[in-house]
């Protein structure tokens, strides 16, 4: 095993079920749109795919995708606040799944008493936070006792920014500049930016400035790049990433969603592992990227 996958997904029919019924209240007005841009996004069989796979049978695929591509272990995002599930399906691997929370209202004032209870109780690893998605700034005050708790906790957060293929965004919450102050008011909370900032790139750059507690995630396609005017490749993106961040804060992820139709991106992993096996660092280093620095912001040791 050679690699830990910090950033995949794990959709039941419960949690797409929630997402949509959280769409269908917010834009009462423009519901089919948003099933239509779902089911381009996943395809029309992935609701009846979901409706007759457990999840125990979603383990076994997953336990067979990672030993077949060479992950130690894989961290596992949800699309809703069912903690219980991603509880439940970390429980049938928990030396090879870890989850993370996601909490759908995360401004909440018992969102701190939710996520202490995901960690300690649950024994989840993370917290995913969606700007676009659950309609906040990263700075708005009302989030800062969440981020307390997550400081005090010891998870990271890990926050998608950017472009997005899901089926709505409001891109006016997507900017990862907004995240300077955060950074500076919670110094030992470890954040993480999903995807390198998703179009974002200039950006996150310059939140490397003074700030250590910031990290990058290599995970997805990347092909944000195709709508930047530099389409740089991706090889410089990684690159740039380590002299401004060093290899300490990178983190290696795929964005793999197990569907009908497509398994794991090992095509993904395969490209970004040459990538960093080709960077001008040493193995160590390299060996921090892949699986080095999930295995210490999730689990506590390299």
């Amino acid at each position: 095993m050679n690699a830990i996958d910090a950033h995949v997904h794990l959709i039941t029919r419960a949690m797409v079920e929630d997402t949509a019924q959280r769409f269908r209240t917010l834009y009462p007005f423009a519901h089919g749109a948003v099933e239509k841009r779902a089911e381009r996004l996943f395809g029309k069989d992935f609701l009846g795919w979901l409706k007759g796979i457990t999840l125990q049978q979603q383990a076994d695929e997953w336990l067979r995708a990672m030993d077949a591509n060479g992950l130690e272990r894989a961290v596992f995002f949800p699309i809703s606040g069912r903690l219980e599930e991603i509880r439940d399906f970390v429980s049938f691997a928990p030396d090879r799944f870890a989850g993370y929370a996601f909490l759908d209202d995360p401004a909440a004032p018992g969102a701190p008493e939710r996520l202490r209870r995901a960690v300690n109780d649950l024994r989840l690893v993370g917290l995913k936070l969606y700007p676009s998605l659950q309609l906040f700034n990263c700075c708005d005050e009302r989030l800062f006792p969440l981020y307390a708790e997550a400081q005090s906790l010891r998870i990271p957060i890990t926050f998608h920014f950017g472009i997005t293929h899901a089926p709505v965004a409001d891109y006016r919450y997507t900017n990862p500049l907004d995240l300077q102050l955060v950074l500076n008011l919670f110094p030992d909370l470890n954040i993480i930016v999903a995807h390198f900032g998703a179009g974002f790139f200039r950006e996150v750059c310059l939140l490397g400035f003074h700030n250590k507690n910031i990290h990058l995630d290599t995970s997805g396609t990347n092909n944000w790049r195709d709508y930047t005017p530099e389409r740089l490749p991706l090889e410089d993106i990684f690159k740039r990433a380590v002299e401004i961040y060093s290899a300490e804060r990178i983190v290696f992820g795929t964005d793999t969603v197990i569907r009908p139709g497509a398994g794991y991106r090992s095509a993904i992993k395969e490209e970004q592992a040459g990538i960093v096996h080709g960077l001008n660092i040493s193995p160590g280093e390299q060996a921090l990227i892949l699986r080095g620095n999930a295995q210490r912001l999730f689990f506590g040791k390299q």
